[in-house]
């Protein structure tokens, strides 16, 4: 087995319709392997279930790893595992690994999360904020009561830069409008269900975006951002 942690479960919340919010912490107290925004773990979830969920948490505070887990009515037993995990609870996880890093250099940056595709575009915001960077984060959900950390992103250091596009609230996302002017000097990033992410990429290409300034990660491939491989 490659290299693992044993951490335990110091805090579990509920949040928008089925996303369990988990913190895991060590469990002598030490700080836990540094990450840097957009990283994620691997979650070994017993019976050889090994799933991917993306750090959602400041990479500023490593001491604790962050995870919104989004409940899989498909779920091959990924989700459901890990929505039985309770407070007090040790699990095993891998070291941080990142195939989703920002690009720091860009002069402005485009988070887009299609529902639990919002995971690390959390840590992204956090991580361009504290480094005085230009940034927008695009949330957007079928129904404000399926969507979760709506609390935290109303009252966060960031929150001036977020825009929140909530279909049944007839302010679906228009990808075009969100990304014009952008495409000589500002990156993309998305996260979301993969004809989400098709739609927001095919838009991007259609603006001008180059192949160098779309970031892309899948539910279904690598890596996982609340769903499962």
């Amino acid at each position: 087995m490659a290299e693992t942690l044993i951490v335990r479960v110091a805090e579990r919340e509920m949040q928008g319709t089925e996303v369990a919010v988990l913190t895991l912490a060590s469990v002598n107290g030490t700080a836990l392997p540094p990450f840097s925004a957009g990283a994620h773990i691997d979650l070994h979830l017993g019976d050889g279930v090994v799933r991917q969920y993306s750090l959602c948490g400041s990479a500023h505070h490593p001491q604790h790893y962050r995870l919104g887990i989004l409940k899989d009515r498909a779920s091959r037993g990924g989700s459901l595992a890990a929505h039985r995990l309770a407070v007090g609870e040790t699990v095993i996880v891998s070291p941080p690994r990142n195939l989703f890093a920002l690009d720091m250099e860009a002069e402005h940056s485009l988070l887009i999360g299609g529902g639990i595709g919002i995971t690390p575009m959390l840590a992204m915001a956090d991580t361009l904020f504290r480094a005085g960077k230009s940034f927008e984060i695009h949330y957007c959900g079928r129904s404000r009561e399926s969507m979760a950390f709506l609390h935290e992103l109303a009252d966060c250091h960031f929150s001036a830069h977020v825009r929140l596009h909530i279909s049944d609230e007839g302010n679906k996302v228009r990808p075009a409008e969100v990304l014009a002017g952008h495409h000589r000097t500002g990156h993309l990033y998305v996260c979301g269900p993969e004809g989400f992410m098709t739609w927001i990429a095919d838009a991007a290409r259609s603006c001008g975006f180059s192949a160098g300034q779309l970031h892309q990660v899948y539910f279904n491939r690598e890596v996982e951002t609340g769903g499962e491989r």
